[in-house]
């Protein structure tokens, strides 16, 4: 999907985030979610089978790379300078992907073994049909190499990138000998040699690549039938589901990724308990924020999530109003101003909210940058009066912050009152479905769920 790119952590280039999210709020409220979640979870990396696959391929490479009896043709040496260099861990990357998605969908007939959530699935399986089931795997860092478009940042490699600087396991560069990653990929190491199926899957494609890589050709190549089968029914069945993964990769995860601490820690706690009643509940963000406000924490681990309790009621109304502006191609601002009143609002309710946070200094120190100057221009709204004054003042801001992006403002307001919108127009909630107080954005929340799911032998 097209828009994956800027479902993630904001990213100032990506002038794609104007279709996403008009009054620029992703930027102020991933900061507070990353506070939390200490960039191990975002929009894009929230899958227990694709952070244990990411890592295992990596863990592949350092093997590879470190294993003399495995040696590049001359070909490959001319090509890549040697095992250790930042085109070659590319091509092994895409390699590796691929023959992993193409795995599943050899024996996704095979009970447990789900495709769904399999990155490049889609297309993979177009490329399956069309060759019969015996497509041909090159092993190069180049365009054909790859099943998705832009598949080193679009693949399980990229999208768990982030959270894999993160957490520590290399640079930017995928240099593994980071000063803390010793002690992480030792870790890693004891937890493939403890599994037997991803112990014996690591064995098969070591001696996968002994012979792969010493072929004459330019960009060695293998078609999915000459695969050895040991190889391709181990990630079927290492990497058959999240859930399947979840149930053996949880305690490696929650120890290196510290999730199970702190403010982190209480949600999750709050979502296994959750999902052993016999009717587990459904949790909004902002029931279960409530809900891990109530489990014992350290001071400053408890202000995390009360940070956002404060923040999403004025974050969300901000929404609204701009939901309300963009809901039809042309009305007059005083049909906007009833709306908001019926859903409950009025002219001091944005300036109550603002004039509450711009108090808070430790709250607003979370900010730096473009997160900063945004909030300082929302919490303007702590000094106006009326609501043609809050309406012009979002108009403005809004204005501003497409203009950054060098784009044109989703919507006007004309000398006569009249609101021009210039893009489809927004879908106007139900009332009972915008209360005040009522929550918008999700702080990597559902996520954080879908990572848990996992973790807990749930399906989606």
């Amino acid at each position: 999907m097209l828009l994956d790119r800027y479902l993630t952590d904001y990213d100032d280039s990506l002038t794609g985030e104007s279709y996403i999210d008009p009054m620029g709020t992703l930027v102020i409220w991933s900061a507070y979610g990353q506070k939390i979640f200490q960039n191990r979870v975002n929009s894009i990396s929230n899958d227990v089978r694709n952070y244990t696959l990411n890592l295992f391929n990596h863990y592949l490479i350092r093997r590879v790379i470190d294993d003399e009896r495995i040696q590049l043709s001359r070909n490959l040496q001319n090509e890549y300078g040697g095992k250790n260099t930042l085109y070659f861990k590319y091509a092994c990357l895409l390699h590796l992907e691929n023959l992993f998605v193409f795995s599943i969908l050899r024996h996704e007939e095979n009970k447990g073994v789900d495709s769904a959530g399999v990155l490049g699935s889609y297309k993979a399986r177009r490329i399956w049909t069309e060759t019969d089931g015996d497509p041909e795997i090159i092993f190069t860092h180049g365009k054909d190499g790859q099943i998705l478009v832009r598949q080193l940042g679009l693949g399980v490699s990229g999208r768990y990138k982030t959270p894999m600087i993160e957490i520590g396991y290399f640079d930017n560069n995928y240099h593994y000998d980071q000063p803390n990653a010793v002690q992480l990929w030792q870790h890693a190491e004891k937890f493939v040699a403890s599994n037997n199926q991803l112990s014996k899957l690591a064995d098969s494609l070591i001696a996968y690549f002994k012979e792969l890589l010493c072929q004459k050709k330019h960009k060695p190549q293998i078609y999915f039938s000459e695969v050895p089968e040991l190889l391709h029914k181990g990630f079927a069945s290492a990497y058959a589901s999240a859930e399947a993964v979840g149930s053996y990769a949880r305690e490696h995860w929650l120890t290196v990724t510290g999730l199970d601490g702190g403010a982190a820690g209480a949600l999750l706690q709050v979502l296994d308990e959750n999902a052993a009643k016999d009717t587990p509940l459904i949790l909004d963000a902002k029931t279960l924020m409530s809900m891990a406000l109530k489990k014992d924490l350290a001071a400053d681990e408890r202000l995390k999530l009360q940070h956002i309790t404060e923040l999403e009621p004025f974050l969300s109304d901000v929404m609204l109003l701009f939901t309300l502006l963009a809901a039809k191609k042309s009305r007059p601002v005083e049909e906007v101003i009833t709306q908001w009143k019926l859903f409950g609002r009025d002219e001091h309710s944005l300036p109550q909210r603002a004039r509450q946070l711009s108090n808070d200094t430790v709250l607003l120190s979370v900010l730096t940058g473009t997160s900063r100057w945004r909030m300082k221009n929302l919490l303007l709204l702590a000094g106006t009066a009326s609501l043609d004054e809050q309406i012009t003042l979002l108009l403005d801001y809004h204005n501003k912050v497409m203009a950054v992006r060098g784009q044109i403002p989703w919507l006007t307001v004309n000398n006569d009152g009249l609101v021009k919108v210039h893009v489809r127009p927004m879908r106007i909630p139900a009332v009972e479905d915008w209360q005040p107080g009522d929550w918008y954005h999700s702080y990597y929340l559902p996520q954080f769920k879908s990572l848990v799911r996992g973790f807990q032998g749930i399906e989606a």
